[in-house]
């Protein structure tokens, strides 16, 4: 069995992290396997989009005290991303952490799960079969968003694996970039032809939104003389073997909106009946 790093890019989950982690150690057989956790809640540009709290006792949610104990103890391997002066984000995270990652097989992951199935890293690891096979990931396909924009298609970086032996060729140092670009100059803009046109461009212009890790799907699709493939996430996956707390990370600028507080109070439901078991 090839060894295998588990990635986690964290921001402001609160105890979400507590649950990925603690379900992830208690719940997995996979025999080799490590946690790196990249953790840019103090960064100055985060800081600068977060509320600082009003008080030392007032919760901030970044949990990272919880995340230095683990570190401490070799539960995980913590890398403190908080230099990032200009760029900051989901995207830098999954640098930071590929970067830290020696292992032949990489699954880049979220904070805000809990793993139900022991069997969910096999699963993914049983799908590499050939030396094309560059990984395992959810396909997101292309289209409008709210008719103002275009978005590009990605291979969606919450859950993916990665054959590093085979990524470490193919990797290009934008792989995980966001960006914006005018249609009109979007090499690859023909993929919309198929829509309707935009209703409302944004300030009169069409612009395409490429989400963390669209890069990498467009080389795969356009740029890929070796022919590597990223294998589909199979059927149900979540529902089987881990659930996602979708969104605290993205709202925790709003910890108290109804919608947050749902996922919170259910990710803590869940870590307490955990550490009862």
């Amino acid at each position: 069995m090839k060894a295998l790093s588990i990635l986690i890019p964290n921001r402001f989950t609160w105890d979400a992290i507590i649950l990925t982690i603690e379900s992830i150690k208690k719940r997995t057989i996979y025999p080799d396997y490590k946690i790196i956790v990249s953790d840019n809640s103090m960064s100055p540009l985060c800081r600068g989009v977060e509320p600082e709290p009003e008080n030392k006792l007032q919760d901030n949610g970044s949990r990272i005290e919880y995340l230095r104990e683990q570190a401490k103890t070799g539960r995980i391997q913590l890398i403190e991303n908080h230099d990032q002066e200009r760029k900051y984000g989901h995207g830098e995270n999954i640098k930071k952490l590929l970067s830290a990652c020696n292992t032949e097989y990489a699954l880049l992951f979220v904070s805000t799960a809990e793993v139900l199935d022991p069997h969910w890293l096999h699963v993914l690891t049983w799908l590499i079969q050939t030396d094309k096979d560059l990984g395992v990931a959810r396909f997101k396909s292309g289209g409008k968003q709210r008719e103002l924009n275009w978005i590009a298609p990605v291979y969606w970086p919450n859950i993916m694996l990665l054959n590093m032996l085979l990524y470490r060729k193919f990797q290009a140092p934008d792989d995980w970039d966001l960006r914006r670009i005018l249609k009109s100059e979007w090499k690859y803009g023909h993929i919309f032809n198929q829509f309707p046109p935009l209703r409302e461009p944004e300030n009169g212009k069409e612009r395409v939104f490429l989400d963390t890790g669209s890069r990498l799907w467009e080389r795969l699709t356009f740029e890929n003389p070796a022919g590597y493939r990223i294998l589909p996430l199979p059927d149900a996956y979540w529902k089987k073997h881990i659930v996602l707390y979708d969104g605290i990370d993205r709202n925790s600028h709003r910890p108290d909106h109804p919608w947050v507080r749902d996922r919170l109070r259910a990710a803590n439901e869940r870590l307490s009946l955990l550490r009862r078991q």
